[in-house]
C-alpha cells in the first residue's frame, strides 16, 4: 500500500510538472521537461515531491549550429521550468539528473599590462552523470583543441596570452548530459589599457579677459572608462570646478567662463583608467590673455620638466614672451 501511495505521488508530481512546462513553451514536445530517474531502493524518493523538482532541459540539443539549440537550452530560465533540487538530491548518487548551474561566469575586465597572462572564465555544473563543457564566444562554439591558448579545467575556460582582438567578446558555458543541456548567462570579456598622448607640442590659446575659452584635452586610446582631471602650472595644483570651471567626464575638455588674470598659465590634461589606476598626462596647452584688445602672439615658451618618480613627470612650468600687434 506504502509502495502504491508513493509511486502515485511521484507520478501526479511529474504530470504537474510536464503540464505547466508544455504551456508554458508552446510547440515544444514535453520530452524538453526534466526527466528524474530514481534507482531502485534510493532513500530520495521519500524527499521528492512538487516542490523541489529538478531543473533540466533538452536531452537532444545536437549541434549548437541547429536552429532551435538555443531556446533549447535556455528552457531552465522559465519560472514555470522545473525547480532547485532539494539538499537531499544533490549529494544522492542514486538519482540521475541533468546538469544544474553551481557557478556560472561572471564579465572580466583584464589589464593588459597585468603579469598574470591569463584569464579564467568559470563554469561549474551538478549532474548525474557528470556533465561535460563547451564554450561559446559571441554566439559560436569555441574549438579548444585547435588553440593552444585555449584549456578547459573543470569546466572553466581558461585563456592564455589574452589578445583583445582575438578574444573579447561574450561568452556562454554550455554544459551537457544525456537528460539535458544548458547554457549559462553571457559574460563579458574586456581588455583594460591606457595608452598615451601625442607628444606633439599643443598651441597656446590666446583670449580676451572677461570671455569664455575652451581646453581640449584629446585623450589617448583606453579602456574601459577614464577619469579627467586638470593640472594647473605645477602638480599637484589641481583646477578646481567652480561657477567658472567646468570639467567634461566624457570628453576631458576643462570650460572656463569669464576668463581672469588668474587664469593665465600651463594647463596639463590627466586622465586615469578605473580599472588599473594607471594615469598618463598630456603636453602642456599655454593659456594667454589678449591685452587691451589687441591680439598678441606668442614668439616662444619653454617647459621645464621634472621627475617626481620613474612614472610620473609631473611638474610643468610654462615661460612664454607675448608681442603685441
Amino acid at each position: 500500500m506504502m509502495w502504491l501511495s508513493w509511486k502515485l505521488f511521484l507520478f501526479l508530481s511529474l504530470t504537474g510538472c510536464l503540464s505547466e512546462y508544455s504551456e508554458a513553451v508552446p510547440g515544444l514536445p514535453t520530452s524538453y521537461a526534466a526527466i528524474l530517474r530514481i534507482k531502485s531502493g534510493s532513500s530520495s524518493l521519500a524527499s521528492f515531491n512538487s516542490k523541489n523538482r529538478p531543473r533540466l532541459s533538452s536531452p537532444s540539443l545536437g549541434s549548437v549550429s541547429s536552429p532551435g539549440w538555443r531556446g533549447a537550452a535556455q528552457h531552465y530560465y522559465s519560472p514555470t521550468n522545473l525547480y532547485h533540487f532539494s539538499e537531499a538530491f544533490k549529494h544522492d548518487e542514486s538519482v540521475d539528473y541533468g546538469p544544474v548551474f553551481v557557478q556560472e561566469p561572471d564579465d572580466v575586465i583584464f589589464p593588459t599590462d597585468s603579469e598574470e597572462k591569463k584569464v579564467s572564465l568559470n563554469c561549474q555544473a551538478r549532474g548525474n552523470p557528470a556533465p561535460t563543457y563547451r564554450w561559446l564566444r559571441n554566439g559560436t562554439e569555441i574549438n579548444i583543441e585547435s588553440d593552444y591558448r585555449y584549456s578547459l579545467i573543470e569546466g572553466s575556460l581558461i585563456i592564455s596570452n589574452p589578445s583583445e582582438m582575438k578574444d573579447s567578446g561574450q561568452y556562454q558555458c554550455l554544459t551537457t548530459n544525456m537528460f539535458g543541456s544548458i547554457l549559462s548567462r553571457e559574460a563579458i570579456l574586456q581588455f583594460a589599457y591606457l595608452g598615451n598622448f601625442s607628444g606633439r607640442t599643443r598651441s597656446a590659446v590666446s583670449v580676451r579677459e572677461g570671455q569664455g575659452v575652451v581646453l581640449m584635452c584629446s585623450p589617448p586610446l583606453h579602456s574601459p572608462e577614464i577619469i579627467y582631471s586638470w593640472v594647473f602650472n605645477e602638480f599637484p595644483s589641481f583646477v578646481a570646478e567652480d561657477s567658472r570651471r567646468f570639467i567634461s567626464q566624457e570628453t576631458g575638455n576643462l570650460y572656463i567662463s569669464k576668463v581672469q588674470t588668474s587664469d593665465v598659465g600651463s594647463y596639463i590634461c590627466l586622465v586615469k583608467n578605473t580599472v588599473t589606476n594607471a594615469r598618463v598626462l598630456s603636453p602642456p596647452t599655454p593659456l594667454t590673455l589678449r591685452n587691451d584688445g589687441k591680439e598678441g602672439i606668442i614668439l616662444g615658451y619653454g617647459i621645464e620638466q621634472k621627475m617626481l618618480s620613474q612614472k610620473y613627470w609631473v611638474t610643468v612650468k610654462l615661460f612664454y614672451k607675448l608681442q603685441l600687434i
